[in-house]
């Protein structure tokens, strides 16, 4: 025995064990082995290579983008509100097959101030923004909001059509990001896209969608308040996992140019739509711009739209007062202030490309035109007019059928399903009450079931109380036969194939079912086909329901519309649907409609209209003062209608037609006021002529005859209170004087310089003939005509 083996027997502990003999402690767990890398170095490959070089292109790139002088440094505006807008670029080159890459990094953060309207700031997140991809040649120019284009953005998400997914960290300043492309159908990550930082595989491969597949992919960048540096190759910035080659040393064979043709003569277009509001102008463009995609849209709609995609919205109730000049009300700065319109409008001036400069009303004047072209002078542009008036074309008028019948098959479906959910709804509150009737039932059943337990039970502590065994046995005699009674119904019931316990429960579910069939059978299970009727397939134009220009500004504006000629210093004029002559008279017929059934605003009474005024309101307060004398009068001389003979019309002084007898002395109130009406009517359409001189404008409309009424003799015209509802009856008062001549005020004399004596003798004549009249019994004849009506005019 050892030493100490024996000390330890002699102390009587415990040997310790053998250290062989401890239990291991657990190993810490490993950690999860990183996902074996599938991309394989790239083979060597002798193919030609592309020759053209990959860059950016002015086509290719949003107007705010502003790229180095090779191209590899993208910068975006960020002034005048620019820093709220997107900005987005597509490379030159394109891959159809194999396995490419590009790389991108940011060189610089910009943090432009916010500006202020109001004591508000509204800061959009993030402020600074960068998705990297791969987009078609057709894709919009931002990533990720089509079906044709795939990216990863800053943010560490992966998108498509507008769907994200988180599939990484988010990007930081001076990292190389990269961008690889596999196309080669052996690869095990065929058709994906997957996104490398400095060289370290950040996610695993993303499917492309498959409305890719099969096309040419184009790098593509997009991205805010930042500048980056985009590196397409051939040499990579970073070491990669796996030899990858670039975009720019992708064999001749995998890649794809885009094409944009240069101008045989080197000159862009700049191209004026002209066309009448409302008239299908925007339509028009957006069929054209389809064909022609080469052209970028200057307007205020894009704006709209750009700002929209950059996710600055805004309030629906200030949405589109108008296309052509849309209120903004962002409340931001840059952009309310239309500082952002400057700006592209400076750029555009200075970046050699197509341009469609949509303004309706502005290429309607001549003087906005020729702002417009004097922004696109020199050589690099060439300036041309598209006119659109007129009768449309055929393929134009399809377009627009096509167009109106989805509205209408849209407010089908829109009905269609609002009709299901009320369906059900009412299924849903059906069975509800129903639930509640067979629960209201049961607990009815169960009160009578209890009330006549108690009866019974009372009956029978009667019975006791009084001790008749004679009673109690009679009262159980009828138990008995009611128990036989039940018993033998049963039997009946059964033999006849009936269960009375059922029998109502059975002719509920039978009415039930009858109830869900006959709902079945009226069921609609698809929405009803949109027709269009006899009238909407003889339009021109479907109805909108925002218009191409605001009222306000087409009634300042119309009155100068003109077509567009080469003296304006066009290069040339192309017209779409009418020939010059047609789409002329077409517009000349347009304005003058236009006119006749516009209020001219801006009218104010002239010269001779305030002096012949001024002498009428003298004359005829005169007038009612020499009646109010002559009345006064103790003796009076039976002069002109005394004898019934007298010629109104010979009379030479009104005010006194014999011994100081005026011919008024018979006036009332009314015809007092109705004198007023026929001398202000003839005073009216005389200065009309006066004050607006256009042949377009022949005299006072019939429904704006109050408007320029009260604009000239600053008081209201009312025509109830002249006893009448409607304009044809007004003028029959002073039938004499005036009347409705294809909808305008016409004089019945064309006298300018009448003498209002003139018009005293036919009040006078009116009163003759209504007083024979009503002698006669006719009542029809009696004015009920207000004192209201006998307002004198305002003082100037």
């Amino acid at each position: 025995m050892a030493p100490a083996e024996g000390a330890a027997e002699a102390t009587g502990e415990a040997a310790a064990p053998a250290t062989s003999d401890l239990p291991k402690a657990p190993e810490p767990p490993k950690a999860p082995e990183k996902p074996k890398e599938l991309e394989e170095d790239a083979d060597s490959d002798s193919r030609p290579k592309v020759k053209q070089q990959a860059t950016f292109l002015p086509p290719d790139t949003t107007l705010n983008v502003l790229p180095s002088v090779h191209g590899n440094v993208l910068m975006a505006l960020a002034d005048g509100g620019m820093q709220y807008f997107l900005a987005g670029a597509r490379a030159s080159v394109g891959m159809k097959a194999g396995r490419y890459m590009f790389e991108v990094k940011i060189v610089e953060i910009l943090n432009p101030a916010e500006i202020a309207r109001g004591h508000q700031v509204r800061t959009w997140t993030p402020r600074q923004l960068l998705r990297i991809g791969f987009a078609t040649s057709a894709s919009s120019l931002f990533l990720g909001d089509t079906e044709d284009s795939v990216c990863f953005d800053s943010e560490g998400q992966f998108t498509h059509a507008k769907k994200a997914t988180s599939v990484a960290q988010k990007f930081a300043r001076e990292q190389v990001l990269a961008v690889v492309l596999n196309l080669d159908p052996s690869s095990p990550n065929a058709d994906t896209v997957s996104l490398f930082r400095d060289g370290q595989r950040m996610c695993e491969p993303q499917k492309l969608p498959e409305s890719m597949k099969g096309k040419a992919l184009f790098p593509a960048v997009t991205f805010r308040n930042l500048t980056v540096h985009v590196n397409l190759g051939p040499q990579p910035m970073a070491a990669m996992p796996f030899a990858c080659r670039m975009v720019q040393d992708a064999a001749q064979a995998d890649a794809e140019v885009a094409a944009h043709p240069v101008p045989k003569d080197g000159k862009f277009d700049v191209m004026l739509p002209v066309g009448y509001p409302d008239e299908g102008t925007f339509e028009w463009l957006d069929m054209f711009l389809a064909k022609n995609p080469q052209y970028v849209e200057l307007s205020d709609r894009k704006i709209l739209e750009w700002a929209h995609t950059s996710g600055i919205w805004k309030s629906k109730q200030h949405w589109k007062s108008s296309l052509d000049k849309p209120d903004y009300n962002f409340n931001i700065g840059g952009m309310d202030d239309f500082s952002i319109r400057r700006v592209l409008n400076a750029i555009s001036a200075v970046v050699p490309r197509n341009y469609v400069v949509m303004e309706v009303r502005a290429n309607l004047m001549p003087e906005e035109r020729k702002k417009t072209l004097g922004r696109f002078g020199g050589p690099r542009f060439k300036r041309t007019a598209r006119v659109v008036m007129g009768e449309p074309s055929q393929e134009f008028k399809d377009a627009q059928m096509e167009r109106l019948l989805q509205e209408k098959q849209q407010k089908e479906d829109a009905m269609f399903r609002g009709r299901l959910a009320e369906k059900a709804r009412k299924k849903i509150v059906q069975e509800r009450q129903k639930q509640f009737e067979e629960q209201r039932k049961k607990i009815e059943e169960q009160k009578k079931a209890k009330m006549e337990v108690d009866d019974d039970e009372k009956k029978e502590d009667a019975v006791k109380k009084e001790g008749g065994a004679e009673e109690e046995a009679k009262l159980e005699a009828k138990d008995e036969a009611k128990e036989e009674a039940k018993e033998e119904a049963k039997e009946e019931a059964k033999e006849e194939g009936q269960d009375p316990t059922k029998e109502g429960v059975k002719e509920e579910a039978k009415a039930d079912a009858k109830e869900e069939a006959k709902e079945m059978e009226v069921e609609e299970t698809e929405p009803p086909k949109a027709t269009l009727t006899d009238e909407e397939k003889s339009l021109w134009f479907r109805p909108k329901t925002t218009f191409d220009v605001k009222e306000s500004a087409l009634n300042q504006a119309f009155a100068s519309f003109s077509l567009p000629g080469k003296d304006e210093g066009f290069d040339s004029i192309k017209f779409e649907w009418e020939q010059e002559a047609g789409s002329t008279e077409y517009l000349r017929k347009k304005v003058v409609e236009k006119k006749r059934s516009t209020k001219l605003e801006s009218i104010q009474p002239g010269q001779w209209f305030q002096d012949k005024l001024a002498a009428w309101k003298k004359t005829f307060s005169e007038w009612q003062e020499k009646l109010t004398a002559f009345k006064a009068t103790a003796k009076e001389q039976e002069v002109g209608e005394g004898d019934g003979k007298a010629d109104i019309f010979t009379v030479e002084d009104v005010a006194n037609v014999g011994n100081n007898v005026p011919l008024f002395k018979e006036f009332q109130m009314e015809d007092w006021a109705l004198l007023q009406l026929r001398y202000e009517l003839f005073l009216l359409a005389a200065a009309w002529k006066k004050d607006v001189a256009d042949e377009d404008r022949p005299g006072v409309p019939e429904g704006h005859l109050a408007f320029y009424y009260g604009r000239y003799f600053k008081k209201q015209l009312s025509i109830k209170a002249f006893g009448v509802d409607t304009g044809e009856e007004f003028l029959k008062l002073v039938k004499d004087t005036a009347s409705w001549e294809d909808g305008i005020l016409a004089l019945k004399f064309s006298d300018e310089e009448r003498d209002a004596g003139h018009f005293v003798k036919l009040a006078e004549e009116a009163r003759r003939d209504r007083s024979r009249r009503l002698d006669a019994g006719d009542e029809t004849a009696r004015l009920k005509i207000q004192p209201t009506a006998l307002a004198p005019p305002a003082a100037a």
